[in-house]
């Protein structure tokens, strides 16, 4: 297998360690969904579904039903019944329905007002039928009944009303009589008039017995011969159109009569008041928020692993960084009143403690960090815990019984004093700026054996040109000969560059990294600017790691303290 092919064991234990790793967050978000599913299934109100059926005819004497092909008919059908269901929960219906109900005084219906009513009604065509069911939403079972069946009824009584509205209005007319003018017009315009041949043929002959009547009347009088058989004839004529008019005008009083008992809408279903509610379902929510919390909860992790530029583990530090990883330090709380390195001297066996001794045997093996005594500590920005790593380091050093030197080289901001409960005495500072002539003066004992510190001293205006002079070079000087470990724990390289000013003197240094605390575009350039002054980063170890394990570098074997 080449180097840049992977196991699919490999694969499988990087997921399962990003899972571990974030596993806060997967049973966050579970319970977080678990809590908004069961808030929605117990707090919501219950909603009921009242339904009503409704069956919807073409009337039977419909033009569109006899006169149309069957593809066309189709259409029109298909045209009629959506336009027919659609007037169902129109405004107009509604609104009468609303009225009808007194529907202002629910105070389910109260503030959203017919909106809210719309809001509760849905119309479904069943399909390839002629069937319309009418539903009706509400947090009260009994009014979603009475809503849907009031609405179902009245539907079909406006739909007849409608239907039959110029039947009885031409009904009305017809009942007059026939001996004015708008009446006569009227029975005149019928389709089964205007259709019926006999009646149009009769009315072509009075035609040209009228006009060939009026030209006799031009030459002759009323009483020559031919004029009076024409009259004769026309008025036979007339009174044949007159009887078969008054016959088809009986035959559509009785059709128009008929209609006025005919509706092709009716309820065929009526509803009846809901027994149990269609949501919220709480057996399904709640069965529903295991899986869905979890598959969210595990694309939360993931997400946060992808987007997440700190660094946590080793190989954020081997692959994001392109560095050696030294070790982890766990996070761990301190007791009141303990020194920080209370673990190493303690006759317990702590994570922290043995980290620190894994530290120091990687550094022991390390080559580079073997050649030369002086060992920098350092960090991107400040709160990274690289003075707490640097005194437990020196403090794990000289318990192998190495004589050791700790120096203070944060001349801004020094702890070393405060670490190892030393009182603020001559230090660096004041052997740097010529207030004290023999470096012996400035390092003083400490409560661990074989330790020794230089501390800040006093705090200078000018810690810049102090490291600048040339008392730091004979400083150094004398520690090689006298000390077989120095530790300097330097400013971070952020926002000074007082760490560029050791480096000229001590080339090598181990790079601290709070977990999660500093994202790795800051943490890369910070060391490509130490790699430009020419210090040379040994590797970097990862303080305040949120584990219980601390891994080897395959990842596939854990030793649980």
């Amino acid at each position: 297998m080449s180097a840049n092919q992977q196991s699919p064991d490999s694969d499988i234990a990087a997921y399962v360690a990003i899972l571990v790793k974030r596993r806060r967050i997967v049973i966050l978000v579970w319970m977080l969904v678990f809590s908004l599913m069961a808030a929605y299934a117990y707090l919501t109100a219950p909603v009921y579904e009242a339904t009503a059926l409704v069956s919807v005819d073409r009337p039977i004497n419909d033009p569109a039903a006899t006169h149309d092909t069957k593809e066309d008919g189709d259409a029109l059908d298909g045209g009629y019944y959506d336009t027919e269901f659609k007037l169902i929960n129109s405004d107009t219906q509604l609104r009468r329905v609303w009225d009808e109900l007194e529907l202002q005084k629910t105070p389910e219906l109260a503030r959203g007002g017919l909106k809210a009513l719309r809001e509760m009604v849905v119309v479904l065509q069943v399909p390839h039928t002629r069937l319309a069911q009418v539903s009706v939403e509400s947090t009260n079972a009994a009014l979603a009944a009475k809503i849907a069946s009031t609405l179902a009824h009245d539907f079909a009584k406006r739909n007849l009303d409608n239907q039959l509205y110029m039947s009885k209005n031409m009904l009305q007319a017809l009942q007059k009589g026939t001996n004015d003018a708008a009446t006569q017009r009227l029975i005149e315009e019928l389709p089964a008039v205007v259709e019926n041949k006999l009646i149009q043929d009769i009315k072509t002959q009075i035609f040209n017995s009228e006009a060939q009547l009026a030209d006799l009347k031009t030459r002759y009088t009323s009483n020559y011969p031919e004029v009076q058989a024409l009259e004769s004839k026309l008025a036979s004529m007339r009174k044949v159109r007159d009887h078969e008019m008054a016959n088809i005008l009986g035959s559509v009083k009785t059709e128009l009569s008929g209609q006025l008992r005919a509706n092709n809408v009716r309820v065929v279903d009526e509803p009846q008041i809901p027994q149990t509610p269609i949501r919220p379902r709480k057996m399904l929510a709640l069965a529903l928020s295991v899986p869905l919390g979890l598959a969210l909860g595990l694309l939360a992790a993931f997400l946060l692993e992808t987007f997440d530029q700190t660094v946590q583990t080793h190989s954020d530090v081997e692959q994001r960084l392109g560095m050696a990883f030294l070790g982890q330090i766990p996070a761990a709380r301190r007791k009141k009143g303990a020194t920080i390195f209370a673990p190493l001297v303690s006759p317990d066996v702590t994570p922290s403690s043995e980290a620190f001794r894994n530290l120091r045997t990687v550094l022991d093996l390390s080559s580079r960090a073997a050649e030369d005594p002086f060992l920098l500590v350092t960090s991107t920005v400040q709160a990274e815990g690289k003075s707490f790593v640097a005194t437990n380091l020196a403090v794990a050093l000289s318990q192998l019984g190495q004589k050791v030197l700790i120096i203070d080289g944060d001349l801004r901001r020094p702890n070393q004093h405060l670490n190892l409960s030393s009182g603020v005495k001559l230090g660096l500072s004041d052997y740097l700026a010529g207030g004290v002539t023999d470096a012996a003066h400035v390092a003083q004992k400490t409560a661990v054996e074989n330790l020794e510190l230089v501390t800040c001293g006093s705090r200078p205006k000018n810690p810049s040109e102090l490291l600048n002079a040339q008392h730091l070079a004979k400083l150094l000087a004398w520690a090689r000969g006298r000390y077989q470990r120095v530790i300097v724990d330097c400013p971070p390289v952020f926002p000074v560059s007082d760490v560029l000013l050791w480096g000229k003197h001590v080339n090598s240094t181990i790079f601290v990294a709070r977990s999660g605390h500093t994202r790795v575009p800051l943490i890369k350039t910070a060391c490509a600017r130490l790699r430009l002054g020419g210090v040379k980063i040994v590797g970097g170890v990862i303080n305040g790691a949120r584990t219980r394990t601390t891994r080897y570098a395959d990842g596939r074997y854990a030793d649980f303290y």
